[in-house]
Parts: structure tokens; sequence; C-alpha cells
């Protein structure tokens, strides 16, 4: 089964300690929104990081799967 990523768009910076204990590949900082990058277990992993989301009050402005084409090189280092 092919491994899907997925940018999840949130409003605001995102709490420092939010993204401990869940799975989350790159985060970036853009005028007023957070843009995370996360290559989820399964659906139930990508959900669990919504509703971590939902709870910290944090506004989700879009969630949207990534082509091939943009999905972070886990093998790149900055």
């Amino acid at each position: 089964m092919t491994s899907r990523s997925y940018e999840v768009r949130v409003s605001g910076p995102l709490p420092a300690d939010l993204a401990e204990g869940v799975a989350i590949a790159d985060v970036t900082q853009e005028p007023v929104q957070t843009v995370i990058r996360t290559a989820p277990a399964d659906q139930a992993a990508l959900l669990g990081l919504l509703e971590h989301l939902r709870v910290r009050g944090v506004e989700l402005l879009e969630v949207r799967q990534l082509t091939e084409a943009e999905e972070p090189d886990p093998t790149a280092t900055e």
C-alpha cells in the first residue's frame, strides 16, 4: 500500500508543544498560517492529528492530499 502525505493548514502560529507525540514531518509558518506536512500511518492517525488540533482550539483552514511531486523528501537534510 502506498503511503499518503497530507498538508494541513491552520490559522495563526502553532503552539510549540502541540507537535509533541504527533507524527508531523514538517512545520512551516507563513503569514497568518501554519502549514503542517505529515505522512500518517493510516486514516485514523490523520483523524487523530485533526482531533488533536481541534481540542487545542486551533482553527483548521484546509486539509489536502499531496501529490508525489509535493511530498517532502525524507532523505533531505536542512
